[in-house]
């Protein structure tokens, strides 16, 4: 792995899935957070504790303009974790993938943090 950081819980070591942040986003300034859980570990605020721990590490340490997420349309788990962790909804968007999972045809969504809308609500 490159940009992957493969994830153990603590208490057991046991790998849970993994979290990624990336910092070098088309858009000057902009980093993208990722994370993707095994199911075994769904629906234990696991993926809203470490995003946000994503989201503040891109702003405390990286001095991040914004922070984006991306996922599927369909994917509404994954976009209530964004809503937990205050990204907001930017936009609805269609790419063309070879191999399509069932769903992509209802688009990529993409929501956004901006580094002054987080200091407001740390404050």
């Amino acid at each position: 792995m490159t940009d992957e950081e493969w994830v153990h819980l603590q208490e057991y070591g046991e790998c849970i899935g993994w979290f990624e942040l990336e910092p070098n986003h088309p858009n000057a300034g902009d980093a993208e957070i990722g994370y993707r859980l095994f199911p075994d570990y769904w629906g234990r605020g696991l993926a809203t504790e470490g995003a946000r721990e994503l989201v503040r590490y891109a702003f405390d340490e990286l001095k991040a303009r914004r922070c984006v997420a991306i996922t599927m349309a369909v994917n509404i788990p994954s976009r209530r974790v964004m809503d937990r962790i205050g990204l907001e909804y930017i936009r609805t968007f269609h790419e063309e993938f070879e191999d399509p999972l069932p769903g992509t045809e209802q688009g990529e969504v993409e929501y956004a943090l901006t580094r002054e809308e987080w200091l407001l609500r740390c404050a």
